[in-house]
């Protein structure tokens, strides 16, 4: 058999040449890829927000760790800076009127309530602020391990109305 022409064979001239499709490019993206990237920019960017304002939550326990570590040990009021640096890193997290008048046993106790152990350690060290004979030097040492770790452990305190509560429970007492 001899292959024919499209001149012999009228139905051949009607044909065409099969044509193969376009090939498939990368743009445009399919649907789902642009919901995963809408998904995975909106997660980075929640993510970056929320760091950042746990960042900003947490600067005033940062710079409190950051002062009380460049007092000096041999101060004569040592205890005194020690308790100011305590107290303006807890004004920083509540209202000023319910800590920044707190002083002697009622500062005892309020740094006690902010904290699931109760530091007896940092309130005995606080509570030889006004001696005659000043801090020896691992009472000194004592005094800062004990602050930082009140730091640590009680910032960044909640604001809730239950620290009022708390602390008129204790006024009242």
């Amino acid at each position: 058999m001899a292959l024919q022409t499209p001149a012999a064979n009228p139905a051949l001239a009607s044909l065409r040449d099969i044509q193969t499709p376009v090939e498939i490019g990368l743009w445009p993206i399919a649907y789902g890829y642009w919901i995963l990237i809408i998904i995975a920019l909106m997660s980075s960017i929640a993510i970056f927000v929320y760091l950042s304002k746990r960042r900003k939550h947490n600067a005033a326990k940062r710079a409190a760790l950051i002062e009380l570590a460049e007092l000096d040990l041999k101060a004569t009021h040592y205890i005194a800076n020690v308790s100011a640096v305590l107290k303006r890193a807890a004004m920083s997290y509540c209202e000023r009127n319910l800590v920044a008048s707190l002083s002697g046993s009622t500062w005892h106790k309020w740094l006690s309530q902010q904290v699931k152990q109760p530091p007896t350690e940092l309130c005995e060290l606080l509570s030889l602020s006004y001696q005659q004979q000043p801090l020896t030097e691992s009472q000194a040492i004592a005094l800062k391990q004990c602050a930082e770790q009140w730091l640590k452990n009680a910032l960044p305190l909640s604001t809730t109305k239950s620290t009022s509560n708390r602390l008129s429970q204790m006024e009242a007492k």
